[in-house]
């Protein structure tokens, strides 16, 4: 079975077993990913994979009583940082505990070390993870910066700035990382010098991606300066990060970033504009959509609302939602349009009121000939939502015929629904009344 499918199946299991079977590297390293992946997604909780007794003493880990224990993810990933032939899959290893938890990434130093961190309060725990940070043990280096990373103190933001110039990149990745999540904005210089003169690609993201959660105006500066890298990855990196401000000041480079040449920056961009909306001050956010539309009338529809309609359809956020529901109004094209509609009409019956309201008002925008049809046809549908069919009569009002003016003044004597008559009324009202000029 391919490791694709059991990322899709969340087989624990068989992705452990490749993990500490594999001849092939690289097999390794992204098994090893894909289990920190479903760490982060809490599919697996670390303690639900039990190994055949016989493979317990291949990985070196010592038990009472091996017939009878078993190793978890978790005993299982410690062992891969610390015995492991590829750097690579040591790294992943790392990372993935990482993703499990602050106590997972302890267990690797006391490992490493033989530092006892068991039950260790935060401050004890980043004293002894600075005092390893200079260790020969490089896998040691990592642990203890991405474990300072988790402890979040700001007085250990300058050891970390020196592992910025670790010799070995996947300690100056996790060191970057680390000062992101401290966001401690005495980071900015030093990972602006990582993200313009760094030799190693990975480091560069790092420190792009640290740069976005510190999220600063220095850390914006850097990032907008960095955004006509000429690497399409971190070109792609700064995109996603400018996301993280809640300002409008960034609107004007991510509106130049979707002109990119590469497909994934156009897309990150959108979704960062999104972002940027969702994340402004209530007291602001009028002002940054507007600005964020103006800026957008000079993009094309290829470039804004395939990623817009994605937001509408996919998102989980009900403010990015909203968003591009609205964005979707003021950037309609003929190229894309029928996506555009077919996102808005879906929309018509979300369970956040405004982001159906949003979706109706886009609709009476889009002035598109199939539209009236596609409605009617919804509202006909006795099996729909209600508060979509009733938004549904609200476009129609906007956008309707003589067939709406039809259909409507057959609807209001067959519908069993108060609401929807009063609706259907409404719309027949604003298009001149049933029949030829009759006011309800």
């Amino acid at each position: 079975m391919s490791l694709y499918q059991l990322e899709r199946e969340r087989d624990i299991d068989e992705l452990v077993e490749t993990l500490r079977r594999s001849d092939n590297p690289s097999i390794r390293r992204r098994a090893a990913e894909i289990i920190g992946g479903l760490f982060e997604s809490d599919d697996v909780d670390g303690t639900d994979v039990l190994p055949e007794p016989e493979t317990q003493n291949d990985l070196g880990i010592e038990t009472e009583n091996t017939e009878t224990e078993s190793d978890s993810v978790v005993d299982v990933l410690v062992s891969v940082v610390g015995e492991d032939d590829d750097r690579g899959v040591r790294a992943a290893a790392i990372d993935a505990l990482d993703k499990h938890s602050q106590e997972a990434i302890e267990r690797v130093v006391t490992e490493l070390s033989e530092k006892d961190l068991g039950s260790a309060a935060d401050w004890v725990a980043a004293k002894a993870f600075a005092e390893v940070l200079d260790d020969e043990q490089p896998e040691l280096r990592m642990a203890a910066a991405t474990g300072l990373g988790r402890v979040g103190d700001p007085s250990v933001t300058a050891a970390l700035v020196e592992r910025l110039e670790d010799s070995d990149p996947r300690v100056r990745c996790r060191s970057a990382t680390a000062c992101g999540r401290i966001g401690d904005p005495r980071a900015v210089e030093p990972l602006e010098e990582r993200l313009r003169n760094d030799r190693d690609i990975d480091v560069r993201r790092a420190a792009a991606e640290a740069l976005g959660e510190i999220g600063n105006e220095g850390a914006m500066r850097v990032l907008i300066d960095g955004a006509g890298d000429p690497n399409e990855s971190i070109r792609r990196v700064v995109a996603d990060s400018l996301g993280a401000f809640g300002s409008v000041a960034p609107v004007e480079t991510l509106a130049d970033l979707l002109e990119d040449e590469s497909e994934a920056v156009r897309r990150t961009t959108m979704f960062s504009m999104v972002e940027i909306l969702s994340n402004a001050p209530p007291q602001r956010s009028h002002d940054v959509r507007e600005a964020t539309a103006e800026k957008l009338e000079s993009a094309t529809a290829g470039e804004v609302i395939p990623p817009l309609s994605e937001i509408l359809t996919e998102s989980s956020g009900t403010p990015q939602r909203r968003n591009a529901a609205w964005l979707l109004g003021r950037v309609v094209g003929d190229q894309h349009r029928e996506l555009a509609r077919e996102a808005l009409v879906d929309a018509l019956g979300d369970d956040d009121g405004m982001t159906a309201q949003f979706a109706a008002t886009s609709l009476a925008r889009l002035g598109d000939p199939s539209l009236e049809s596609e409605l009617l046809e919804l509202v006909d549908d006795s099996e729909a939502d209600e508060a979509a069919r009733s938004k549904a009569l609200f476009v129609l009002g906007k956008v309707g015929g003589e067939t709406t003016r039809e259909e409507l003044g057959e609807f209001v004597d067959r519908s069993e629904s108060d609401a929807l008559r009063e609706q259907a009324f409404s719309a027949l009202s604003k298009l001149g009344g049933i029949g030829a000029g009759e006011t309800p």
